[in-house]
């Protein structure tokens, strides 16, 4: 049964039968609560079996947590985090290939889920996150622009990745509160850093729905005076070339610089690129990778995004660089700035202060 209650199946033609979030499995469940690989269905001395992927939220056979691949009979029920599946044998209609079916049908959170969800609630009420940060240099005199503040979650029995993090928050319907707090968190770290250097922070598409970023963000310049900052907006969220206007100019009146995130990681949004040109544009590392050895079709596709934005005025950053041959690539095609395992891996303040990062002199941009 899906959310307007109608029951539906899903046949199972061939094996392994893959469940998860990314598009082309067999069978995908496009909610942020479900991971991309999170289960698979396959055959095992003429059984039917499941196991899980390594999911977030977990799989759960007759309500049970899944630790290790498990034999399936007709009737049994299938949790993948929150949804539920019934397996049931049904008529092969001449096809041997057509093993059974599945049925969605609502259902209670599996108990995994909600001792997590309930972890979640105390980890926003006591602050229980981390901070790393990674360099964002110059490619021509690898002078350090600044450093991307990358959250991490640091509460016991929660994932420490903001990913998994998220894809917990949106059970609870709570992104925006946990991305304040990886951001506003963050803040007395970054004031305490030697040299000034300008922080990039990361936002939730959520929290552009209305004035919150906005609010959280002046707080954060009354009482942080001196952090150089600039919001990362994904590109995704770059949809109403009005509401980012208005975006930038508040941003503008707080100091803060405006960045698109994950450019052409998905549709490259061209026309607000166009009417508002951020200050900074970052390119997805899916167009960064190998781009050294990459076919010529590729080559000219980014440099064409990148001369776009060049002739906009705007600066632009590579990410995921992790080869000196990838750096020269991006830099002969008019990338200022780099970010990637070439440069730093991500760090804590102490690692950096002890000297195991880059130099913290400060950057060279205003």
């Amino acid at each position: 049964m899906d959310l307007s209650g109608r029951l539906y199946r899903v046949p199972i033609h061939s094996l392994p039968f893959r469940v998860g979030r990314q598009a082309g499995l067999e069978l995908t469940l496009p909610l942020q609560i479900v991971s991309f690989q999170h289960a698979e269905l396959y055959e095992h001395n003429g059984r039917l079996m499941v196991r899980d992927l390594g999911s977030t939220n977990g799989t759960f056979l007759n309500q049970e947590p899944l630790t290790d691949e498990a034999p399936l009979d007709e009737g049994d029920i299938l949790h993948f985090a929150t949804l539920e599946f019934r397996l049931c044998l049904m008529e092969a209609e001449g096809s041997e290939s057509l093993i059974g079916s599945t049925a969605v049908i609502s259902s209670k959170l599996p108990q995994l889920v909600v001792e997590k969800a309930e972890r979640l609630r105390v980890l926003l009420q006591d602050g229980g996150v981390r901070h790393e940060f990674q360099a964002i240099v110059g490619l021509s005199k690898r002078d350090l622009l600044g450093y991307e503040v990358l959250g991490r979650g640091d509460s016991e029995g929660l994932p420490s990745t903001p990913y998994e993090l998220f894809d917990l928050a949106a059970v609870l319907g709570v992104e925006v509160e946990l991305s304040e707090l990886l951001r506003q968190h963050s803040f007395p770290e970054c004031a305490s850093f030697l040299g000034a250097p300008r922080f990039f922070f990361n936002t939730h598409p959520r929290e552009l729905r209305d004035d919150r970023l906005l609010r959280s963000l002046e707080r954060a310049r009354s009482e942080f005076p001196q952090v150089r900052m600039a919001i990362e907006i994904h590109e995704a969220a770059v949809t109403d070339s009005t509401m980012i206007q208005r975006l930038m100019a508040e941003l503008q009146r707080f100091d803060v610089l405006l960045v698109y995130d994950d450019f052409g990681a998905g549709q490259a949004r061209l026309l607000e690129l166009a009417d508002v040109p951020p200050d900074f544009l970052k390119f997805d590392r899916s167009l960064i990778e190998d781009i050294d050895g990459a076919p010529p079709a590729r080559r000219r596709l980014l440099a064409s995004l990148a001369k776009l934005a060049l002739d906009l005025g705007i600066d632009l950053i590579a990410e995921g660089v992790e080869t000196e041959e990838e750096a020269a690539v991006c830099r002969g095609m008019g990338f200022a700035y780099g970010q990637g395992y070439l440069f730093s891996r991500p760090q804590s303040s102490d690692q950096l202060i002890s000297g195991a990062g880059v130099d913290l002199s400060g950057g060279t941009r205003g």
